[in-house]
């Protein structure tokens, strides 16, 4: 390898790894809420870092338990388990879906002036 091709290669790697550390930080708002939906409705919104459980009895038997600055479900009488499998999440905008019983369990990050992706005026 030259001289050149040593400086190229650095230079890429320095970009590369620049990129990556913005992304992560314009990336990394702190998860705030954890908003429960039933149906199509908010049932409940509960800080992340407050230890509760929470047990539904709608068409179905579910209990969401928060712990640890994230939320799981831990119990589901549904017949798929496929929230159960989801497991422990932590992170703004993931979700763990039940669609037997129509719930959907969201973390939800400090807001900044919209929540919204797009906004058309």
């Amino acid at each position: 390898m030259k001289k050149k091709d040593m400086i190229v290669i650095f230079v890429v790697a320095i970009a590369i790894i620049s990129s990556i550390l913005v992304n992560r930080s314009l990336n990394s708002s702190p998860a705030s809420t954890v908003q429960i939906y039933v149906g199509d409705k908010l049932y409940k919104e509960l800080p992340i870092n407050k230890d509760t459980t929470i047990t539904l009895d709608n068409s179905g038997k579910n209990i969401i338990k928060i712990h640890n600055n994230g939320v799981e479900m831990i119990e589901a009488n549904c017949p798929d388990q496929v929230c159960i499998k989801t497991g422990f999440i932590s992170k703004p905008g993931q979700s763990i879906v039940c669609l037997p019983h129509k719930v959907n369990v969201k973390i939800v990050g400090e807001s900044s002036e919209s929540d919204n992706d797009i906004e058309v005026k």
